[in-house]
C-alpha cells in the first residue's frame, strides 16, 4: 500500500484564476513603481510562496467566513505588517486554485 509520507509528497499543481492574474498584475505595477530594484525581488518571493502551495496547500487556515458547503477557501499570508498580503484559494482535486490576492490592510473579500 501506501507509506504514511505519502499524502506529505503529494505535488498539486497551481493555477490562478483571472481575478488573481488581474490582482499579481495590479500588486506587481504597484510594487515595481514604489521599488524598480527590491521591488522585483519581493515579486520573487511573493510568487515562491504562492507556488509553494503546490506541498502541502491544506497548511494555511480555513477562511471560515469565505468558505461554504461547497468549496473551502484557505488564505496563505505573505510579507510582513505594512506590506502584508493575503492569498485566497481552493483546492480541486489536484489543483490549487488561486482565487484572489488582495493587501491585508483591505478589508476581507465578500466572495474571492
Amino acid at each position: 500500500m501506501f507509506s504514511p509520507s505519502f499524502a506529505l509528497n503529494m505535488k498539486y499543481r497551481v493555477e490562478l484564476t483571472p481575478r488573481a492574474e488581474f490582482d499579481l498584475r495590479e500588486i506587481a505595477s504597484t510594487v515595481l513603481a514604489e521599488a524598480p530594484v527590491r521591488g522585483a525581488l519581493w515579486l520573487d518571493r511573493l510568487e515562491r510562496s504562492i507556488l509553494s502551495l503546490s506541498q502541502m496547500p491544506e497548511r494555511c487556515p480555513l477562511e471560515r467566513a469565505l468558505s461554504s458547503s461547497r468549496r473551502e477557501v484557505r488564505k496563505l499570508l505573505f510579507g510582513t505588517r505594512r506590506y502584508r498580503y493575503r492569498v485566497y484559494y481552493t483546492i480541486a482535486a489536484e489543483v490549487v486554485w488561486v482565487l484572489h490576492i488582495r493587501r491585508s490592510s483591505r478589508q476581507r473579500p465578500k466572495n474571492p
